[in-house]
């Protein structure tokens, strides 16, 4: 009797485990599946639950479905919700642990990136190209060093399908990520410890007090401010009290340098403290996505031990979607016409005012122009960016539709987006638009930044380029906001262009004209204020 109520029970339970996978619809995808099943519980923000990852990986022309065997893990996990202002969004990212069956930490190597255990699951919501994360990360790895890697994928939670991710390597040391020194609880003087840390600037309205630290230089910089750093590694936890010392009097030293008088001193100066090539790289890519969160959020810096190298620097890379304008709570994001670094004091808080101090230094700002320049000539070469755009999409191909079929975003208003495409293909060429814009105009007034250092004083005015065609652009300081006058002659002396502009405020002034009407040849520029004129150069209009 009891053998045939057990088999009775059995059949039940087969009917029921046949009835929910065909209540379930099969995905097939050219995209690598990630499964997670937590067995009914709810995924938090802290702390991790237990949960069971299983990671479906066939290789190139090989369909992939959920209800295959894993082929990269198939174990244990801890996952928690992650991010800041993300975590009000349906779809969800996440922080993901892997874990042995008895808890501990294992590593496993994730399609096909470097072993490790901690992954994020990143969730493209508000971005609704999905590809600005993905292309800073790959711009960076073009500039050489380690960004974060990452691959495309499909997730499921729980048997429901939750839609396109990036499995995105988590920022920590490694050999294999931010490869500097690991430094133990022990290592408290000398050699020992100088490195390695790793910090990062960022919000810290969810850190607690022991979380971050406070530098408080004593040597100002105009409109600058106290900033703070989170501790990334070692983990505030587990830092001992002589490291954190060292690492707060390290970046207060380092602040208090690059303010004074003497910040450009080849041996006692910046350079001492910062590693400039990284901060070149690091500004680029603030400048170039036009970051409304850059030099302030998700900025990181590491340091290694003073016997290797031992400065400071800045990255890795993180957190770029609300960049190529796609928010519309500031002014800033929305334009390709202006430079960030400059932006420290504005409507939106203060980002750190390091960059700009960089870049009043004439061999920093030698080594960015150059460094721009170089990267424009492959790299981030405008066929080379939008090359890379299209094959991401290509191979992204139906899960494209998948997505927005369970995520039906487009065409509506997702926090903070400044245009809502009707399309996934509206979003795409914005997209692109914008980039073209952003370099071109980085291209344009890459001599600014190249003329500023070497030639411009605040009694002179800048005319570039020149010989101009089209357009021409002028750079000059204004001491009191008003009116000026704008006047171009020819070699008789008669007037070709004139304009009247308000300028509302004083400093720096920024003009571009359009000159396109008139015929090659050569002529006087003259900018006026009151009876004072601010500047005069002779241009050259080429032929068209």
């Amino acid at each position: 009797m009891c053998n045939f109520y057990g088999r009775i029970i059995l059949l039940l339970i087969s009917l029921i485990i046949s009835f929910n996978l065909e209540a379930q619809v099969t995905v097939t995808s050219s995209l690598p599946l990630i499964v997670i099943e937590t067995d009914g519980q709810t995924i938090n923000d802290d702390p991790k639950i237990d949960a069971w990852l299983k990671v479906i990986d066939n290789g190139p022309g090989i369909m992939n479905n959920q209800f295959q065997q894993a082929t990269d893990y198939d174990g244990n996990i801890g996952i928690e919700i992650r991010g800041q202002s993300s975590q009000m969004f349906p779809k969800k990212s996440y922080s993901i642990e892997l874990r042995t069956k008895e808890g501990a930490d294992t590593t496993a190597s994730l399609l096909g990136m470097p072993a490790e255990e901690d992954w994020v699951l990143y969730a493209p919501y508000s971005d609704k190209t999905m590809l600005r994360n993905a292309l800073t990360f790959d711009l960076g790895s073009r500039m050489g060093g380690w960004q974060p890697r990452s691959r495309w994928c499909e997730v499921f939670l729980d048997g429901d399908y939750a839609g396109i991710y990036q499995l995105i390597e988590s920022i920590k040391r490694d050999s294999n990520r931010v490869d500097i020194s690991r430094l133990r609880p022990d290592e408290i003087s000398g050699d020992d410890l100088t490195g390695g840390y790793i910090i990062k600037a960022d919000k810290i309205d969810n850190y607690g007090s022991d979380e971050y630290f406070q530098i408080k230089p004593s040597v100002n910089y105009e409109d600058s401010d106290d900033y703070r750093f989170i501790y990334v590694y070692p983990k505030h936890d587990e830092i001992a009290a002589e490291q954190k010392t060292y690492i707060k009097k390290f970046l207060t030293d380092a602040e208090n340098t690059l303010n004074g008088s003497s910040f450009s001193d080849p041996a006692s100066g910046f350079r001492k403290y910062l590693d400039v090539s990284s901060f070149v790289d690091f500004q680029i890519i603030q400048e170039l996505v036009n970051n409304v969160d850059g030099y302030r959020y998700s900025t990181f810096f590491y340091k290694d031990k003073d016997s290797k190298g031992g400065k400071l620097h800045a990255g890795p890379l993180w957190d770029f979607d609300l960049c190529y304008a796609n928010e519309d709570y500031t002014s800033l994001n929305l334009v390709t016409d202006i430079w960030l670094y400059s932006k420290f004091p504005d409507e939106y808080g203060g980002r750190m005012h390091w960059w700009a101090r960089l870049m009043e230094d004439l061999g920093y700002r030698a080594v960015f122009v150059s460094r721009w320049k170089e990267l424009r000539k492959q790299a981030f070469h405008t066929d080379s960016i939008m090359t890379w755009l299209d094959n991401t999409i290509e191979y992204l191909g139906e899960a494209v539709d998948r997505n927005f079929e369970r995520w039906p975003v487009l065409g509506e208003y997702v926090w903070p987006n400044y245009f809502i495409g009707e399309t996934y293909e509206d979003e795409v060429v914005y997209l692109k638009e914008w980039i073209e814009a952003r370099v071109n105009w980085i291209d344009a007034n890459i001599m600014l930044a190249e003329n500023v250092s070497e030639n411009y004083e605040k009694d002179d005015i800048l005319v570039f380029p020149n010989p101009a065609r089209d357009k021409i652009n002028l750079y000059f300081h204004l001491v009191f906001s008003g009116e000026i006058r704008i006047g171009i002659y020819d070699l008789l002396g008669r007037e070709v262009f004139y304009k009247e502009i308000l300028l509302e405020n004083q400093g720096y002034q920024y003009i571009s004209l359009d000159i396109n009407h008139l015929p090659g040849g050569y002529y006087i520029l003259q900018v006026f204020k009151g009876e004072n004129r601010i500047g005069r150069r002779n241009i050259l209009i080429t032929g068209r």
